[in-house]
């Protein structure tokens, strides 16, 4: 698979300039760089967000190794008939940024677990632009893959040719605007959950330029050099797991004008919501079954010891421009 990789390669060379590092957060600085929400989960979750202050004195977020640790609460016992959440992180990050490539080199991402939609991504959050969501990395329950899916407010679908990328259309999902689904690829076997943990972690970038978004995945033993050495050349990475290419033949996206406005990055876990609980538990997934509990929320609430493998571990979030 590495070599066919490779081989077609040349789709993507074009004329690119170095790259350079402009934001780099890791165990020296993440905390500064992110802010910890503690609001209500716009995606009705069975989730309470806490602070930065509750986080490090529950030990939800700390420093191990010189990796940050983000996890969620896998020791208490929440009343099945309770409306609580359970507690868990949401990261915005301080800086914001439009075109270049973002990298995440995470070691541990949550794991194969029912009841759980964690999400590495990035959001317009400027008032009176169109809105711009770029899933990067976002799996639920007991997947063992991941889904890269993009949102936006303007008419916009992709339906690049299956050979310029290596993932797989989700379910037939081209249309980007909100009110779908959105435009999706699902990547391999191991891109999220047990898998992804159990080769070492991997890494997830994402390459934005005004003509295309391109999402890439390797798993540990296969990160490109120039990635590791810190000077990034996309045009030697081979395909992406998503290719959203405003040029493509069947696509139909002004990328400028459907991401006009910086994005800021995010990370979260919650808790059922749309796509964990309701049809997500009882049809999408095994989960119902393979619990025994009729409902994600009693499950959440009543099993604190099952998410122990639900954290983050993150070696370094970068930007290049």
């Amino acid at each position: 698979m590495r070599a066919i990789v490779f081989l077609l390669a040349p789709l993507f060379t074009s004329a690119t300039s170095a790259y350079t590092l402009v934001h780099n957060y890791d165990h020296t600085n993440w905390y500064s760089s992110f802010n910890f929400k503690n609001g209500p989960d716009p995606t009705k979750g069975t989730v309470e967000y806490i602070n930065l202050a509750e986080a490090q004195f529950t030990g939800l977020t700390r420093i191990i190794n010189n990796q940050v640790y983000l996890g969620v609460d896998n020791t208490t016992n929440i009343p099945a008939a309770s409306q609580a959440g359970r507690k868990s992180i949401w990261l915005t990050s301080r800086d914001t940024f439009k075109h270049g490539i973002l990298i995440g080199d995470f070691a541990h991402v949550p794991g194969s677990i029912c009841g759980i939609w964690p999400g590495f991504w990035t959001i317009r959050e400027q008032v009176g632009q169109p809105y711009a969501e770029i899933d990067i990395l976002e799996s639920f329950n007991d997947n063992t893959f991941a889904y890269s899916t993009l949102h936006t407010s303007t008419l916009c679908s992709f339906n690049a040719p299956p050979s310029s990328y290596f993932g797989t259309l989700n379910e037939g999902f081209t249309n980007c605007t909100l009110g779908t689904p959105g435009c999706s690829a699902k990547g391999n076997e191991g891109s999220y959950g047990d898998g992804f943990n159990r080769g070492g972690g991997g890494v997830y970038a994402l390459h934005w330029t005004n003509a295309f978004l391109r999402i890439y995945f390797w798993p540990r033993n296969l990160v490109p050099r120039d990635i590791t050495a810190g000077f990034p050349r996309p045009e030697q990475w081979g395909l992406p797991v998503a290719n959203f290419d405003g040029y493509a033949p069947g696509s139909a996206c002004n990328i400028e004008k459907s991401f006009p406005s910086e994005q800021t990055i995010y990370f979260d876990t919650t808790f059922c919501g749309a796509m964990a609980g309701g049809k997500g538990w009882s049809d999408w997934s095994d989960c119902k079954a393979k619990t025994g509990v009729n409902t994600c929320e009693e499950y959440v609430r009543t099993r604190p010891g099952d998410f122990d493998e639900a954290y983050w571990l993150v070696n370094s979030v970068k930007i290049y421009q």
